[in-house]
């Protein structure tokens, strides 16, 4: 078996798993989520730019978060998909202003929304480790992100029956600096007390 055969076959059970989680309890497990996030990210300066998604499918829905942030005066962002192999860029976007369609079924803020770069981001997965190694879809666009931006902190934003024994990983993968779920926040085995 190859990396990329062990890592697709890990997609396929992560998306099952992710699924059954937010069948049972999608809005409640957001709402947590998003009161532990608040936790971490009140270490972060008044009027940071913090950079979540658009959920798709069965995503944990980081909306609940974005909204208690923009209360707590941070600014927040989402990102737009560009061209294959290319990183994301980030728009402002607060909540109720307008989004448009973008690529890969993705919602985005409109052209005349302002680029930004995030001081953080809040990612979605599908499996993640106790290292805080992410199995995203395998685009690479978040990986591509971290590599022109190494200065922003990615926290992925997951349920917590989404975490795995080990995720694959390449050369190019990057490790997040947490993990937000709705039972807490997860710091890397190296990072943890």
């Amino acid at each position: 078996m190859t990396l990329k055969h062990d890592k697709q076959a890990m997609r396929e059970d992560a998306k099952r798993i992710r699924m059954g989680a937010h069948e049972m309890y999608a809005v409640e497990a957001a709402e947590k989520a998003a009161k532990h996030g608040m936790g971490l990210f009140q270490s972060f300066e008044k009027h940071a730019i913090i950079g979540a998604y658009w959920p798709m499918g069965d995503e944990l829905d980081p909306r609940f978060l974005m909204s208690a942030l923009a209360r707590a005066g941070y600014r927040t962002a989402l990102p737009v998909v560009g061209a294959k192999d290319t990183p994301l860029t980030f728009r402002l976007w607060g909540v109720g202003d307008p989004l448009e369609a973008g690529t890969f079924g993705t919602m985005h803020p409109c052209v005349d929304a302002p680029e930004v770069v995030p001081n953080a981001l809040i990612v979605p997965l599908l499996a993640y480790d106790e290292d805080c190694y992410r199995l995203g879809w395998g685009g690479g666009f978040y990986d591509r992100t971290l590599a022109a931006h190494s200065e922003i902190k990615a926290f992925g934003f997951a349920f917590g029956a989404q975490i795995v024994d080990h995720v694959p990983r390449e050369a190019h993968d990057w490790p997040l600096q947490g993990v937000i779920t709705e039972e807490g926040v997860i710091l890397p085995r190296k990072l943890s007390v």
